[in-house]
């Protein structure tokens, strides 16, 4: 018999269903172990090694994993294909006296569809230690900072709730938005435009100035004399033209950026859009989002735009970069019932719409000038546009909003009659907050990964350290908690060390650093500031469970 280790029982029911007799599915349900939740669990003296135990509630589980890989043949990890999904399947080896005789193979898993199961089981690959090496480090690293940040933070400020350290980059990144707000001083400027009528078409024309900006008047007085000009000027046609704008398609939506779309135009909590993901890619519906779309992906699109929509809306060059795509572009998004059906929607959509050309824009332009006479016209001039969808495209199947307009026939040299003269004033707008979706997208670029983001984001909210539906805003216990980590773990907790920190684990997956060189030269540099780190005690063993040393990173 064959095993397969897989994360969910969702997962383990499809691929049973494929590999059929010989083989046998089991779920690990996330990590079953991890460092002890009462200690540090990390020895400082000895390269920083950590000690993982069973997860508690995870007892049964792993006697019945133990109990499989002991009548196994063979073993074939098709967790997640992320770091995380490597260390998964780790954390399960590394408690079985039995493995090490046993042929180990480690599959990705693109979508969970019998062809994409059986091209995967027939490329298998070694187990991949450099990326458990980085999983490794991550979470020592996470435990250093947040055991010591968290237990000074008890004690000064007595607050219970502990903080993840993706959860204190992200209240720095939130106090320093609202800072920015605070220190925004408004500033208001006026600006101008004139209304025209020409074969019974009302359209309007800004007043610019001589190199084709926006006129911003900063005076009232500035106001007064523009009125004067325009009120008793002659206004004329000096050129129009017309041209073709192209706006190509978007790439297929990675998760970030569906997690952004979603909050946007479903109004979806972060949290629910990625539950929902793993819904659709657990039912088969949508491919991993962390891995490439399989060329025959492609090709079914390509085909599906062909028959539906003609050659004419196949791209000549599509835009295929990563992303998630639908594991059948067969299923359309009416075809799927329950909660899930709009986010398909949107993956779906977003995929074709990569294959398909650019849209078309008709462009139409006047210049506009006025002056006293047409021999001396005013240092300034009037622009009239107007656009029109000359070729949907890739909009053909994600339609815009937008308004098309048009412009009347304007000879050049035609008088034109002003129907009225309009100046406002426009106050600058101060930077806004940010929303759940902006903020999450902030911390992907700090280098968390989209779903350690959502998930630290909802445990800030869960622990009332921040407020606020479409905007979020730090509460009163947020702010405090904020400014105590600023003073006394500014660098730590800063948005530029979690870059510098995901940089140094990107260096440890390729190999080109190892990760007892990163922690030493991480603590040579804040072990004084995180010191004095609670005593280590020896990692509490769960007999008959664990079979190995619990130190076996």
């Amino acid at each position: 018999m064959k095993l397969v280790i897989v994360e969910t029982p969702a997962q383990a029911k499809r691929l049973s269903e494929t590999l059929g007799e010989g083989w046998h599915v089991e779920s690990c349900s996330g990590m079953v172990r991890d460092l002890p939740a009462d200690q540090l669990g990390i020895d400082l003296d000895n390269d920083f090694r950590p000690s993982f135990v069973v997860v508690p509630s995870k007892g049964n589980l792993v006697r019945r994993l133990m109990k499989a890989l002991r009548n196994c043949e063979a073993v074939y990890a098709a967790t997640p294909p992320t770091g995380e999904g490597e260390a998964m399947v780790w954390q399960v080896l590394a408690l079985s006296p039995d493995v090490k005789d046993k042929l180990v193979y480690r599959v990705t898993l693109t979508a969970l569809t019998p062809d994409a199961i059986r091209a995967a089981f027939a490329a298998p690959r070694p187990l991949d230690m450099r990326l458990i090496e980085a999983y490794a480090a991550e979470r020592i690293l996470a435990r250093l900072v947040g055991w010591s940040i968290n237990a000074a933070a008890r004690q000064t400020l007595g607050f219970k709730t502990a903080l993840t350290v993706n959860g204190m980059v992200a209240l720095r990144l939130l106090a320093d938005s609202e800072s920015h707000i605070g220190a925004f001083t408004p500033e208001t400027r006026w600006r101008a435009s004139v209304s025209f009528v020409s074969d019974g078409m009302t359209f309007s024309a800004n007043v610019l100035n001589t190199k084709g900006a926006p006129l911003a008047l900063r005076t009232a007085e500035q106001v007064g004399q523009l009125e004067s000009l325009l009120k008793g000027g002659q206004f004329w046609v000096d050129k129009t033209g017309q041209t073709l704008k192209t706006q190509p398609a978007s790439a297929p939506l990675t998760l970030r950026v569906l997690i952004e779309t979603a909050a946007r135009d479903l109004n979806l909590m972060p949290q629910d859009t990625l539950g929902l993901v793993a819904t659709l890619y657990d039912a088969g519906w949508i491919t991993s989002p962390d891995t490439a779309v399989l060329p025959a992906l492609h090709e079914a699109a390509q085909a599906y735009i062909r028959r539906e929509f003609g050659t004419e809306y196949l791209a000549a060059e599509p835009n295929i970069t990563a992303g998630i795509a639908p594991a059948d572009v067969s299923r359309l998004p009416e075809a799927l019932p329950g909660d899930g059906a709009a986010v398909y929607a949107l993956i779906w959509k977003h995929f074709i719409a990569a294959h398909m050309p650019p849209a078309q824009d008709k462009l139409m332009g006047a210049r506009i000038l006025v002056g006293a006479t047409k021999d001396k016209p005013y240092p300034l001039e009037l622009r009239a546009t107007a656009a029109l969808l000359y070729f949907d495209g890739w909009k053909r199947v994600l339609p815009s909003d937008r308004q098309d307009a048009v412009l009347p026939i304007l000879p050049e040299g035609a008088a034109l009659q002003p129907a009225s003269i309009t100046v406002e004033a426009v106050t600058t707008e101060p930077p806004t907050l940010f929303s759940e979706g902006e903020l999450m997208g902030t911390l992907v670029d700090s280098g968390v990964s989209v779903a350690a983001a959502v998930v630290a984001l909802a445990g800030l909210r869960g622990a009332g350290y921040v407020d606020g539906e479409g905007s979020l805003s730090l509460t009163e216990t947020g702010r405090t908690v904020t400014e105590y980590l600023a003073e006394h773990f500014g660098e730590l907790t800063a948005p530029a060390f979690a870059r510098e920190w995901a940089a140094d684990l990107e260096g440890i997956a390729s190999g080109e650093r190892q990760r007892a060189d990163v922690l030493r030269a991480f603590w040579q540099r804040f072990g004084g500031t995180l010191l004095p780190a609670p005593a280590v005690r020896a990692a509490a063993e769960h007999k008959p469970i664990v079979l190995r040393p619990a130190e076996e990173v």
